[in-house]
Formats: structure tokens, sequence, C-alpha cells
């Protein structure tokens, strides 16, 4: 009785405690909070293209403004020295292309100081005659006026205020490769036939056909054309390092080449053989371009290695820099800078202002002391 009377007692106490107040449940955990992904990173961003110009200018603010008026450029950013006594690098959109600035210095020299340039920027535009008068108006000074050539461009060239050359140019006729040879052969002929009074030239015997587009959709707006001392072997050059495709070869009789393109990356590179009785001197004759080739590829650190085995000589490592790139700089054998990058990192312009204010205050011409483990940049790409 004794045991089935505690038994009872156990079942009624486990029954109250089942039906008696539950117990709050323990509370979820909060949920983790959300890991911000990275924003990706183009290894070649999306503003530039495969070649950049990065010119070297006695006052970059000056220059951004000039090419604003006769250009049209519009100055994405600039970057003051950390003092804010001057720019020490500007970015600027013209048409599809990207053009940068970087103070000149004794070590970086602008045409001034060289006394002239290997590299002409050429545009194409919708009205060459119209892109030549804007330059002008704005400061620039005429070196070849407007005129129809036998390679069926509307073309003129010209000096801006800081001794770059620029070329603007308008396609009117496409021609086949038998007929420019055959107008190159007519204009550069030494029996050549003068030109009448408001005549046309004797190359226009051979006629083309009025173009289908004025401005030829495989070019930029901005191209660059190199004079180099041995074309042919730029040619090849540019092929073993760059992977370039050759699309175009103009040898003149005396086996010099007038013109010839390559493609590198989506851009065109452009190039010529010395021309001295005509103006046009290599980097190797004046002692060094105003002008750098900034090359955005895929792999910098391979790319680089490729350019000095292929024969470049080596300026600068690729390293880590403070604007996001992994970029190293070399010179080719024609003698024309090269600045190799992969973009590794977003960095915003006050990011990168703050960067290098920790680095410490930027020497003459735009060069930073770099801190301990940072690489230090060459005076012509003091910036991307």
């Amino acid at each position: 009785m004794t045991l089935l009377r505690t038994s009872s007692l156990v079942c009624l106490g486990l029954l109250a405690l089942a039906c008696g107040p539950k117990q709050p449940p323990t509370p979820p955990a909060p949920p983790p909070e959300p890991v911000e992904e990275p924003e990706p990173v183009d290894p070649i961003p999306a503003e530039f293209g495969a070649l950049t110009p990065h010119l070297l200018v006695n006052d970059v603010a000056a220059a951004a403004e000039f090419y604003g008026n006769a250009l049209g450029a519009e100055t994405v950013y600039t970057l003051p020295a950390p003092d804010g006594s001057t720019v020490m690098h500007a970015e600027l959109k013209v048409g599809d292309s990207t053009l940068m600035l970087a103070p000149a210095s004794e070590e970086a020299k602008d045409p001034m100081m060289l006394g002239g340039s290997p590299v002409r920027m050429m545009l194409y535009v919708e009205n060459a005659d119209a892109a030549f008068e804007a330059a002008i108006a704005a400061g620039a000074i005429a070196e070849m006026p407007v005129a129809d050539q036998f390679w069926g461009d509307r073309y003129g060239a010209f000096i801006d205020p800081f001794g770059h050359s620029w070329a603007v140019s308008t396609h009117v006729e496409d021609l086949t490769p038998e007929q420019m040879q055959q107008r190159a052969e007519i204009a550069n002929s030494k029996k050549k036939r003068r030109r009448k009074k408001k005549g046309k030239p004797a190359w226009a015997a051979v006629e083309g056909t009025p173009a289908t587009q004025k401005v030829p959709e495989d070019y930029h707006t901005i191209t660059m054309s190199l004079t180099v001392n041995g074309a042919s072997d730029a040619i090849d050059f540019y092929t073993n390092a760059f992977g370039a495709t050759e699309r175009a070869r103009m040898p003149m009789p005396d086996g010099r080449l007038m013109h010839a393109e390559v493609q590198i990356g989506d851009a065109v590179l452009m190039l010529a053989d010395e021309f001295p009785e005509m103006g046009a001197v290599s980097a190797q004759t004046l002692g060094g371009s105003p002008v750098t080739l900034h090359h955005y590829v895929q792999d910098a650190d391979a790319t680089h290695a490729k350019a000095v085995e292929s024969g470049a000589s080596q300026v600068t490592a690729v390293e880590q820099q403070f604007w996001g790139d992994r970029y190293g700089s070399l010179t080719d054998p024609a003698g024309i800078p090269w600045g190799v990058a992969t973009q590794v990192e977003n960095v915003t312009p006050e990011q990168m202002l703050e960067r290098i204010q920790a680095m410490g205050q930027p020497a003459e011409g735009g060069a930073e002391t770099p801190a301990e483990g940072e690489a230090e940049a060459p005076a012509e790409a003091s910036a991307p």
C-alpha cells in the first residue's frame, strides 16, 4: 500500500510538472552579420584600353585646361600633392580614350626639355578641319595644315603649348591595299608632278570610294603613333613581348617603313622609321620620350618578364602600388618607355591621397618617398 501510494504521488508530481507553467523557450541565436563581399576587381579597368598615353608636361593643371578647351577633354580627377602646391597626376577623358598627365622633372623630361617627342597622338574625329581650328584657337601651333592625304584621310597636325604632337583625322576614302600602295609610290616618287594651282595631287588619279565611316571602328579616339629607329625590329619586339598582331606595313624604296600598324589588345599602335629630313626623330635620337605607353594586361608580372626577356630594359620591377595596381616599368629597345599594370585593388581618389600622405612628402616631379615595404613609382608614373 505504501509503495502504491508513493508511486501515485510521484505520478501526480510528474503530471503537475507537465501541466504547470512552462519555462520560456531559449531565444534563437541572432543571425550572423552579413559579410560584405569585396567589390570584384577588373585587371583591366573599364575606363582604360590596352594602351593609354601618359604625358609629361610642365604644368598639369594648365595642360588639363588646354586639352579641355582644345579637344573637349573632360577631367575625370586630379591628384594634388600632399602640400597642395601642385597637381601631381590628372586623368582626362577624350571621347572613348583616357589621357593621363604627370609633371616633368630633370629625370622625366617633357618635350620642351627634350626638343621634341617621338610620339604623336592621333585623334579620329567627325570633322578634322573643325577640330584643328579649335586646337589652334586654344593656343596650339599648326604643324601641318589639314588636307586630303593619299591614305584616304583628311588630316592635319599641330603642336600643343606643352610641346606634344597631335594629329586630327577624318576618314574620307576607302582604299584597297593595292590602291594604297599605288598612291604611296606616287606620293613619294622623286619624279612626282607638281600640283597645279587648286588642282588635285597626282596620287588622286588612283580613285578610291567615298568612306562609309568618318571614324573607323577599329581605332580609339586617341591612337598613338611612334617614330622609332628600326620599325621592323620594333614590330618584332612588340609581337614577342606583348603579343602584338601586325595589321599593316608600308615600306619606302629605301627599305624604311613610312607607316606600320600593330594590334595590342583592343588598341592599335602606329609606328614608322625615323625621317630626320622631315623632322620625325626617335626617342634614341632625342635622348628620351615624354610619353609613356601605359599598358594594362591580365598579368603584369608575366607580361613584364616577357618584355624583359624579349629585349626591354627594366626600369622598376613589378610591385604593388598605392593606386591599386601591380605595376612595373621598362624601356623597349626603341627607347620608348612602358608601364605594365594589372589592377588588383579598387582605390578611390580619396584613398589614394590618404596613402600618398602616409607615404611622405613627394619629391620634385611627383615622385614620392615610399614607406617601408612600399614600392617607389617611377617619375613618369606617379599615379595610374
